[in-house]
């Protein structure tokens, strides 16, 4: 019943399904190993995140980054560390980071430098305000940021970059709404030289004035989360699971088809044997007709041409 399994073609079969189970297997325990390297590194900028506030310049040289490091050199671990800074806002340098949704709402970022006693700035995104498809220049009206000195307290971000699809700013002149917080491109349009890094406010000192009526938002970060390995891990073990428990079942079936001689429809194909039709004998005066020929009444055969 299961002799077909031995041919060279089913032989094939079931290595590239063992292969593929194995796969399938090995990828699910990848998956598993970063899920627990992302969970602890999530746990870890967790309790970072939530620490006390250490200035912004002293992570930065920890980490072996000076105001001549390039955004992109920057290293991941300086990310999500509470800083802090202090200087004044600089409203003529503000810039809204457009497309930031929060809520379900559409909007921007608030991005405002903040320019610190060494004359170094620092892109601190103050927030979020709802859409405005024109905007003024800035300050923009209702979000004003307080004048004098300030000491912001916040989260470290990198400077985002451009990928594969998203929107794109124009590499020349003075723009009042970015795609993305770029870092490198807000230095071009002001004075002062920045950190390759951008600040997330939380809290500042002085607050907000009061006749921006809390605008704008302040913004929750959401820490890197494993969910979408553990997912993976998950998947990838049920489709090994399906492969183990169907192929079987595939193979049993395959093999019932054969024994009742209906796995393709050719098998259900007689072979048709010919057959000759006779026509009865009626009377002396019916027409005989045969293979031979037309047998007249009179018994003369006519062969047929």
């Amino acid at each position: 019943m299961y002799d077909f399994l031995r041919r060279p073609a089913w032989i094939v079969s079931h290595v590239l399904v063992l292969l593929g189970v194995v796969a399938m297997i090995g990828l699910g325990f990848w998956q598993h190993q970063r899920w627990v390297d992302r969970s602890v590194k999530s746990d870890a900028l967790a309790v970072q995140a939530a620490g006390t506030p250490v200035p912004l310049r002293e992570v930065l040289t920890r980490a072996g980054v000076t105001a001549a490091t390039a955004p992109s050199a920057v290293p991941d671990s300086v990310e999500f560390h509470r800083v802090s800074v202090t200087g004044t806002y600089d409203p003529a340098g503000e810039v809204l980071v457009r497309n930031r949704s929060q809520g379900g709402a559409p909007g921007a970022w608030v991005l405002t430098p903040l320019v610190q006693a060494d004359g170094t700035a620092v892109a601190v995104v103050r927030g979020w305000v709802p859409l405005d498809i024109d905007p003024p220049a800035p300050p923009f009206p209702g979000s004003e940021p307080p004048a004098g000195t300030v000491t912001v307290t916040g989260l470290v971000q990198l400077s985002q970059q451009q990928g594969t699809f998203g929107g794109t700013d124009p590499s020349t002149g003075t723009l009042r709404t970015l795609a993305r917080v770029d870092v490198k491109r807000l230095d071009q349009q002001v004075e002062a030289p920045f950190e390759p890094v951008y600040v997330v406010l939380d809290s500042q000192t002085p607050p907000q004035p009061a006749s921006t009526r809390g605008m704008p938002e302040a913004i929750t970060l959401e820490l890197p989360t494993p969910e979408t390995n553990f997912s993976y891990m998950i998947q990838w073990w049920i489709f090994a699971t399906i492969a183990v428990v169907g192929y079987p079942l595939v193979l049993r079936r395959v093999a019932r088809n054969r024994m009742s001689n209906d796995q393709t429809p050719l098998d259900d194909v007689d072979e048709v044997s010919p057959r000759t039709e006779q026509v009865p004998v009626g009377g002396p005066d019916e027409v005989q007709v045969g293979a031979a020929g037309v047998v007249d009444d009179a018994g003369v055969s006519n062969d047929a041409d």
